[in-house]
């Protein structure tokens, strides 16, 4: 196993050199990159890359344009270039749903993109789009002004936006897909959050399982950072800094809260303390807690500030934080396109990757095989299971669920563990167990011998007897206890 780190930068389009800008995934423990991306900017939250591996996608927001643009795992150059109805801030995708059935019926193969892509217009506009079929589920004016971020919980319950009109949103997933609703006005905020008065740069979501354990974390520039608890729909607490908040990264414990400031520096927020040697929690029930200064720099990541000549500090603000999959390691980004891996108890940097020449815009961490992602290190292998993503709508799906088309991916042959003959066999099966809407198994049974008969016949005989004796010895005891009352 390996760990890839995924960034890509904002662009320069004003610059001549800005056909030199790149996305990269590289490993955080080696100096081995695993793929590139030429010509890939885009805006800040504007890029969503599907997995690590053949068949994997990123798919990128143009600047400046109404268009998305998708490249292909291993391949460096764009595979296509999609229209939207007008130019996209933000991306985010939601996988597969997860029926939590034990066996299944067949293999959601590795290649399937996600099944749907959320994004943020500049006018406000939030777009849900199927990725299988094109289809645009979702046309919602969320906000009054450009969304910033937009978030999918890890079950997919939940979306979360937020923008420069200091707003965060919450929403229900399945109320956004009218394509699967009954009800086409049931597109309200699941929850309403206005306690920022600046706008909300960045959110981060919990990787709770259970959707009534989900806590929502947000950071906006009016210098505070925010926990809700979504089931409950309350405010926890608020932690307030000495500096705009430009980026989150939560621990996968819940134990810290590591916040990108615009002054260059990545602050700890500590959620535990100890107190007279007992570990007790930071803030709760609705608490302000203020991030005391740190001039011994003991919580404080101080790598992406930069001495200008005359002594002062260079404006940097980190623009993106995360964390690695054992919480030893944040990964940061910073405005002047550097990005760097930093140890959490030492705050030492322990790598810094090949730098953009413009703002980091995303950042992705994911653990990956080594074979799986060999695919950019010289290997030729055809990706015969490679599909183009369908154009995306401009119109609404109608929301009768005869009309809307389902995509299923069927195995072909080429491969040894699949046999297609097998596979139309056992949905011949399905077919007619579908088919057959009564209750009565109509499943044809071969008739018993002569011999056989005999013996059921004497069987049967034997238990009427047997049920005779009963009946009588019960009528028997029924009369004495009438007797014995009587008496």
């Amino acid at each position: 196993m390996d760990e890839s780190v995924f960034y890509i930068a904002e662009g320069a389009p004003g610059d001549k050199h800005s056909q030199e800008s790149f996305a990269a995934a590289a490993s955080s423990h080696s100096s081995q990159q695993h793929a590139s991306f030429r010509q890939a900017d885009a805006p800040l939250n504007g890029a969503v890359l599907t997995g690590t591996g053949q068949g994997e996608r990123l798919i990128a927001a143009s600047k400046g344009k109404a268009l998305l643009t998708v490249w292909s795992w291993g391949k460096e150059g764009s595979d296509q270039k999609i229209p939207v109805p007008e130019e996209m801030k933000c991306l985010a995708s939601c996988g597969q749903p997860d029926l939590g059935q034990t066996s299944s019926s067949h293999t959601v193969p590795s290649f399937r993109v996600p099944w749907l892509l959320a994004a943020g217009s500049k006018s406000g506009k939030l777009y849900v789009w199927e990725l299988a079929s094109g289809n645009l589920l979702c046309v919602k004016d969320a906000h009054y002004q450009e969304i910033a971020t937009i978030e999918f919980s890890r079950c997919g319950t939940y979306l979360v936006t937020a923008g420069h009109d200091a707003r965060c949103m919450v929403w229900k997933t399945l109320d956004l897909i009218s394509a699967y609703t009954k009800d086409e006005h049931a597109t309200k905020p699941y929850y309403s959050i206005t306690d920022n008065t600046l706008p909300v740069m960045t959110v981060q979501l919990s990787l709770a399982g259970l959707a009534n354990d989900l806590r929502l974390y947000t950071g906006s520039r009016d210098g505070t950072v925010r926990i809700y608890d979504v089931a409950t729909r309350t405010l926890v607490t608020t932690f307030v800094l000495n500096h705009p908040v430009e980026s989150l990264a939560v621990d996968p414990a819940s134990r810290a809260i590591y916040a990108g400031l615009n002054n260059g520096l990545v602050r700890t927020i500590e959620l535990y303390k100890v107190q007279n040697s007992v570990l007790e929690p930071v803030g709760g029930n609705k608490k302000i807690v203020t991030v005391d200064h740190d001039p011994e720099l003991k919580h404080t990541f101080v790598h992406h500030q930069q001495r200008m000549a005359g002594g002062a500090d260079a404006p940097v603000a980190v623009t993106q934080v995360k964390m690695s999959f054992d919480a030893t390691n944040i990964i940061s980004g910073d405005s002047l396109g550097r990005v760097f891996a930093s140890n959490v108890v030492t705050r030492q940097v322990v790598k810094a990757f090949a730098p953009c020449n413009s703002p980091i815009s995303r950042i992705y961490v994911d653990t990956c095989p080594v074979e799986s992602v060999n695919a950019s290190l010289g290997s030729t292998k055809n990706d015969k299971k490679h599909r183009l993503i369908p154009q995306l709508k401009r119109v609404l799906v109608s929301n009768d669920p005869i009309e809307h088309l389902l995509y299923l991916e069927i195995p072909n042959g080429e491969d040894e563990d699949e046999d297609f003959e097998a596979w139309l066999a056992k949905k011949s099966e399905e077919e007619l167990e579908f088919r057959n809407l009564s209750t009565i198994n109509t499943t044809v049974k071969e008739v018993p011998r002569a011999g056989e008969v005999g013996e059921l016949q004497e069987k049967l005989e034997k238990v009427a007897q047997a049920y005779e004796e009963l009946r009588g010895k019960h009528a028997e005891l029924i009369e004495e206890h009438t007797k014995l009352l009587s008496e």
